[in-house]
């Protein structure tokens, strides 16, 4: 009697396990994705526009407006530790330039 006691307590316990990870894993599962994609956010590894990096540089871009321009998102590591730089860049060089007036959707003023 004690031995099938003590294998249904297991069992109770193994499939209490199972549950509980089932339910823990659905709420993980259901995290939002980052909401505009012209906005990159290289903390959470979201680079809609693309990604490199070389060195102590690491780059993470969001999608273009239609005027060309984008938010470019940069780090660089320095010995007190990593810096991170968010800019409103235009063109299609690896290090881009100044965007248009008006740029990243009126975020550039346009004098």
């Amino acid at each position: 009697m004690v031995a099938s006691h003590n294998g249904a307590c297991r069992l109770g316990a193994v499939l209490a396990s199972c549950v509980a990870a089932l339910a823990l894993s659905a709420q993980v599962a259901r995290a939002d994705p980052p909401e505009d994609p012209h906005k990159p956010d290289m903390t959470k590894g979201y680079c809609p526009g693309g990604r490199w990096g070389w060195g102590n540089l690491a780059v993470c871009d969001g999608e273009k407006y239609p005027d060309g321009s984008f938010w470019h998102q940069w780090m660089k590591s320095w010995m007190t530790g990593p810096q991170f730089y968010y800019d409103c860049v235009g063109g299609d060089e690896p290090l881009p330039g100044p965007p248009p007036p008006g740029g990243c959707d009126g975020a550039i003023p346009n004098n």
